[in-house]
């Protein structure tokens, strides 16, 4: 699958119920994903949402960057997930441990200490790849017989670094999907999202760059903020599931992430519409601001969810982790 010895047969310590694909709206093949990310708790759950639905996800690999904790411990929670979600043999590298020219800024206050505060998950049994992120999603790239889809929940530094060194190979991407941006206040500063003022130089190179593009934006997802019963009911679903509701429970947070997860899977729920879209780069007081405006270019740009029926699926879809 990513050409690499150590690679062994699937192991799965959660049993898997046989919802298929149609069962939820996905299509048939299995979408061929990488998962460029920063867990983070919004993240660890999209993670375990893609995994728990292999009939519709292969998840190739998955990179990790700094974001909302340093790299060491993004790609320290990355090996957890896919451990505690029983797909071990899924490669995790270790990405970029700063931006591309600011200093790097965290979010512990939103994840803990650790980027899964209350999760319970055990340190991974396995490290993660010794190949860099940049270099092993360039070799991916290079190396698929089909373009491949990237998940890029976290800020956007692997992946402006792959299409600064490689920018033929925005070719080999088949699509782009973002969590990232905001249209109207942001979450951060005023006007910024956290992923693109991490690295608000790496947002416009990947936006430039990179086509298609859907951009799942913070002022789409803020509401997407299910009770804690919702999550408490999923502690039977195994490992995961009590991770989730650990998390939740310490502090809960927006399900941002998830959606591009959603996304891919259930397309159906989500409406877009294609848009211009530029980075501002050069007004602190705007920094990394997303300046959205009608047009046809290389980014749709999510504007509604089905959010009742999105939450209804995503649970069916953890069910799939019950013992």
């Amino acid at each position: 699958m990513v050409g690499r010895d150590r690679l062994r047969p699937r192991q799965r310590r959660c049993k898997m119920v046989t919802h298929s694909p149609q069962h939820y709206g996905c299509a048939v093949t299995a979408l061929s994903v990488l998962f460029d990310c920063d867990p983070g708790k919004d993240d660890a759950f999209a993670l375990f949402l893609a995994l728990a639905m292999p009939q519709a996800l292969e998840v190739v690999a998955v990179t990790a960057v700094a974001g909302n904790v340093a790299v060491d411990r993004t790609v320290a929670n990355a090996r957890r997930i896919v451990e505690a979600a029983g797909r071990p043999e899924i490669p995790v590298f270790r990405g970029c441990p700063r931006p591309i020219i600011h200093d790097l800024f965290t979010a512990e206050d939103s994840h803990g200490a650790d980027g899964l505060g209350g999760s319970g998950l055990p340190d991974a049994r396995e490290p993660h790849e010794a190949e860099h992120a940049v270099n092993a999603l360039i070799r991916l790239l290079d190396a698929a017989e089909a373009p491949l889809t990237i998940a890029a929940i976290g800020p956007l530094t692997n992946i402006a670094m792959v299409l600064i060194q490689r920018p033929d190979l925005a070719d080999k991407i088949r699509h782009l999907a973002v969590m990232g941006g905001a249209r109207g206040r942001g979450n951060v500063t005023e006007f910024a999202e956290f992923n693109f003022l991490v690295d608000p130089h790496a947002a416009h190179v990947s936006m430039s760059i990179a086509s298609p593009i859907s951009l799942v934006t913070l002022d789409a997802t803020r509401n997407l903020r299910p009770p804690l019963s919702w999550f408490e009911a999923m502690e039977g679903f195994g490992e995961p599931g009590r991770a989730l509701a650990g998390m939740w429970r310490e502090s809960p947070i927006a399900l941002y992430d998830v959606a591009v997860t959603g996304l891919l899977l259930w397309p159906d729920l989500f409406s877009l519409e294609s848009c211009d879209i530029r980075i501002v780069l050069d007004d602190e007081q705007h920094m990394a601001r997303s300046v959205v405006s009608p047009g046809e270019g290389n980014c749709r740009i999510l504007s509604a969810i089905d959010e009742e029926t999105f939450l209804e699926r995503t649970v069916e879809a953890m069910k799939n982790y019950r013992r």
